[in-house]
């Protein structure tokens, strides 16, 4: 084993021995300049898209959930006494999807649809196109 091995077998590098919570320049960043403010107003604008892009994503998610929930429970459907309780429980199930759809519609209004395309998937845009 050579001088530069430790007893791990990983060499040392040069930028071992710097104290990683200290910059390398000692220059002081100062925060009121234009650049350091454009970049924060750069960074709110992405963070507040960033955020209604994830809000996109829970609601078409629990879109989909629901609307699975509501086709399965339709598919129990066999006698006809049954029916009209599965009937009513599905509506009741459809409309909170109904809800959640409205939201998506009201988180999208005055916004470029195709920013958040990927957001939503397909049958939630398709459902949308429709009801719009």
């Amino acid at each position: 084993m050579s001088n530069k091995e430790g007893s791990g077998g990983f060499r040392k590098r040069k930028h071992d021995n710097f104290p990683h919570n200290q910059r390398r320049e000692g220059k002081d960043v100062n925060s009121s300049s234009p650049v350091m403010l454009a970049f924060k107003s750069f960074q709110q604008e992405l963070d507040a898209r960033h955020d209604k892009y994830e809000r996109l994503v829970k609601l078409s998610r629990d879109i989909t959930v629901e609307s699975k929930r509501t086709i399965f429970l339709l598919h129990r459907i066999t006698s006809a006494p049954d029916m009209e309780d599965i009937l009513t429980e599905s509506e009741i199930k459809l409309d909170g999807v109904r809800q959640k759809i409205f939201q998506v519609a009201q988180e999208l209004s005055g916004e470029d649809m195709h920013q958040f395309h990927r957001a939503i998937t397909t049958g939630n845009w398709l459902y949308f196109f429709l009801t719009v």
